[in-house]
């Protein structure tokens, strides 16, 4: 829930809302008017699911981003401006896409901003169970909106600061591999990708390195560079990465610790990780060389030797050996490419 700061997390609330059917062309749109907020858990739920750290930015000419700002500074009303994003949504819905229902949300909490959801929703068929003449009867609701979060076809959520929309968006499409939005969603947020795949595998892999780090006593003989190398073998070969399954490949790096203590000390570490690279509930597929990459190994000892050298040499051209009296680093090589001194450190301790 990164995109919302812990503060405003208690006190976010639905306080405005509007519904339009979108659907197909020869349908027609209707616009209609703002309703009264309506099962405000349940939307509110949904929208915090949805939230996650943006990887798009509004580009310059973005009409949705001058809707919501009319809004706020009051140029428009909450309905109209509403009828006008729903309006422009069905303009630019094109045939292949399903029809449903396109939700404008207005939330706002204790602080100063402004925050405004955009959902197109599935519609989906539900049955319940109902008592009539005596016994019991099954009604069809076609138009149901239920928990599934594959319900949720399209997504965005903006914050409003001082009555200017922020430039990073949180959105996200089911018709795209994530993080990606189908063009014509792209086209009518005005929004562009702001975050490579590249530049969210670096982050991915800063993530894993510092999170190991964080929980090394936990790790198997404690050995760090190991366990990154497990992890990333563990999220090769997937389509796409999501937290969830990062928390899983530093587990299954940990050994999967069975004292739930542990494990929720892992789980924290990893999120708290995840979110200080700006990736909360970010799904991708990662660039592979990220994954097969390992991270240089540091060792340092207890009389001040340090060695810094390539993970992958270890059992290579490094080896590492425990014997009776003590840990025993074994580096074999062709030639030395330095051999010098370094400036003494004033103060160094020992």
């Amino acid at each position: 829930m990164a995109f919302f700061k812990d503060e405003e997390v208690s006190t976010l609330r639905v306080v405005r809302m509007i519904i339009h059917v979108v659907g197909r062309e020869e349908d027609g749109f209707v616009e209609q008017q703002e309703i009264e907020v309506q099962q405000e858990g349940f939307f509110r739920a949904r929208i915090m699911d949805e939230a996650r750290d943006g990887v798009h930015n509004f580009i310059q000419g973005s009409a949705v981003k001058s809707i919501l700002e009319d809004i706020v500074l009051g140029n428009t009303s909450f309905e109209a401006g509403g009828q006008r994003l729903a309006h422009r949504f069905w303009e630019m819905h094109v045939p292949q896409s399903v029809g449903g229902a396109f939700f404008v949300f207005e939330l706002r909490c204790d602080g100063a901003d402004v925050f405004y959801a955009l959902i197109k929703y599935d519609y989906r068929e539900a049955v319940e169970l109902a008592h009539a003449e005596g016994r019991n009867v099954l009604r069809a609701i076609v138009q149901a909106f239920v928990k599934d979060r594959r319900a949720i076809q399209k997504f965005c959520l903006v914050r409003v600061t001082d009555n200017v929309a922020d430039q990073a968006v949180s959105a996200s499409d089911r018709m795209k591999q994530a993080p990606d939005l189908t063009d014509y969603f792209e086209r009518y947020l005005g929004v562009a990708r702001s975050r490579s795949n590249g530049e969210l595998s670096s982050g991915l892999s800063e993530a894993l390195r510092r999170a190991v780090q964080k929980v090394r006593d936990h790790l198997p003989r404690g050995d760090v560079g190991g366990a990154v190398a497990r992890a990333k073998t563990a999220l090769r070969g997937r389509d796409t990465v999501t937290n969830d399954d990062v928390v899983d490949a530093i587990m299954h790096a940990a050994d999967r610790p069975e004292d739930e203590g542990t494990r929720q000390e892992i789980e924290k570490a990893t999120r708290s990780e995840l979110r200080r690279q700006r990736l909360h509930d970010i799904e991708f597929k990662p660039d592979a060389r990220s994954l097969q990459v390992q991270p240089r190994r540091l060792v340092r000892t207890a009389e001040q030797v340090s060695l810094e050298f390539p993970a992958e040499e270890l059992g290579n051209s490094v080896h590492r050996e425990q014997t009776e009296a003590g840990i025993v680093f074994t580096i074999r090589t062709s030639r030395l490419i330095e051999d010098g001194t370094l400036p003494e450190r004033i103060g160094r301790q020992a």
